[in-house]
């Protein structure tokens, strides 16, 4: 069984794009690194919303990324960046991407809600759109060793 995260993160203001961005990034070159991590994808879709989806050989794995930095640090500063935050996992069989449309759904039938210091009409519902836009998800590929 593979592990699958999921998270949904829409910033508030274009201000804190560049932190954000910059963030992003360092979070991005940190995952391809970790031991278990098999693929993942991005996508920065409408209205400053960024979805990330990764496959993991473990729930273990995604929490050493999870639970250090950069990602650590990045994330006690989201509350402030995000109007909306939220997140899902799940197992499945193969590595295989689920589709958009299954990605969605499971974060707005089993996902949670992060806690955001400036919470959006549609956070505390879980009333978001439709990602769009998923022609142009980025891919994020392990670290070749």
């Amino acid at each position: 069984m593979y592990f699958v995260s999921v998270t949904r993160l829409r910033v508030r203001s274009v201000l804190f794009l560049p932190q954000f961005f910059w963030a992003n990034e360092a979070s991005v070159k940190a995952i391809k690194k970790i031991p278990g991590f098999i693929d993942g994808k991005e996508l920065i879709d409408k209205g400053f919303t960024f979805w990330t989806v990764t496959i993991w050989n473990s729930p273990e794995a995604m929490k050493q990324f999870r639970n250090n930095d950069p990602h650590k640090s990045v994330m006690r500063k989201l509350p402030a960046w995000c109007d909306e935050a939220a997140y899902t996992h799940w197992t499945q069989q193969a590595t295989d991407f689920p589709d958009w449309d299954t990605i969605y759904r499971k974060l707005l039938d089993e996902g949670k809600i992060t806690k955001v210091k400036h919470p959006s009409p549609q956070q505390e519902k879980m009333t978001y759109p439709v990602p769009s836009r998923t022609n142009f998800a980025r891919p994020i590929k392990p670290a070749l060793k």
